[in-house]
This record gives C-alpha cells, structure tokens and sequence, in this order.
C-alpha cells in the first residue's frame, strides 16, 4: 500500500514529507526512485519556467515601462506588488523549495491585474491624453498621439494575455504543489 502511495507521489515535496517521518526501509525506498521523481521535478520547472518567461516577455514589454509607471501613479498598487512580480520574472532556475516564492509571485500578480483592470483601463485614454471627453488635456504631438491611441488599443489585449498567462502558471503550480492552496 505505501509502496502504491510512494509510486503516485505528484511533487517532490511530499517525497519529503513521506520520507521525513517513515522508518529507513521507506527512506531507502525513497532514495532509490528518487532519480524518477528528480526527472519530475525538472521537468515541471521546465514548464513552470516557460510560463514565467513568457510573462516576463508580456510584463516587460507592456507593463514594466516608465510611460507606464507614471500613468498608475495614483492607482492603489502597492509597490510590493511589483517588487514580487519582477522577482518571479527574474527566475533563471526553479529550485526545490521555490514553489512558495512563485506562487506568492503569481498572487501578486494576479492583485496587480486586477487593480489595473478596475482602476486603470476605464480611464486609460484619459489618463494617456486621447480621450475626446477631455479635449483640453489631449496630446498635440501627432506622432504621440499616434502612439498612445495604439497603447490604448492594444492595451486590453496585453492585459488579457498576462491574465491568461497568471492563470495558467497558477494551475500549473496548483497541480504540481496541490499544498500551496492550503497556504
């Protein structure tokens, strides 16, 4: 029966903890699969860092920018909030024992999406100066006009990409660690 249990084991982490409290048959037992579970555990993080590069990719692009700093000015995004999501961006490697560090990195990310779409995307235009409702306040620049009407168009769709791939990177996570819930 435990042998069963040993053989389903989903993440390295409850290797761990199976191992931590059973007698050394079961340890050894451990050690000798480890190699197995080992495999498992690169390539999860395989996955787990693909994501973490492609939202890298949409968040440096589209959202890690100065424009984009000074337009949430105001908004309540806490710089923690960022500070956590450029850490989880910045991963090169996945070590046993990060999956807490990143899934409190994608949390942060997800608080930070949701803060942009309720706070900052209905005042966007505004907020850029391409809004006809404010016409005082409208950028004369043609070429930054142009621009920022661009921004504004694609802004939703860079948004929803992030979230998509939030998302995914979280149930990814969820299924490796199904504990980081319980958290």
């Amino acid at each position: 029966m435990l042998v069963e249990r040993i053989k389903s084991i989903s993440s390295f982490t409850e290797i761990w903890l199976i191992g931590k409290n059973r007698d050394r048959k079961v340890i050894q037992y451990l050690e000798t699969g480890l190699s197995v579970h080992t495999t498992f555990f690169s390539l999860e993080a395989e996955r787990l860092l693909s994501l973490i590069r492609k939202i890298k990719e949409v968040f440096e692009n589209h959202f890690d920018r100065t424009w984009f700093s000074v337009i949430i000015d105001g908004l309540p995004i806490d710089f923690r909030t960022v500070r956590e999501i450029r850490e989880l961006v910045s991963l090169h490697s996945i070590r046993p024992g990060d999956e807490r560090a990143i899934y409190q990195g994608v949390l942060e990310l997800n608080q930070f999406i949701l803060h942009v779409r309720k706070f900052l995307l209905p005042v966007i235009k505004e907020r850029l100066g391409v809004s006809s409702l404010v016409p005082h306040k409208i950028v004369r620049d043609k070429n930054q006009y142009l621009i920022r009407r661009f921004v504004v168009y694609t802004f939703p769709y860079n948004l929803d990409r992030l979230s998509i791939l939030s998302e995914e990177l979280e149930n990814h996570l969820l299924l490796a660690y199904p504990f980081l819930k319980l958290a």
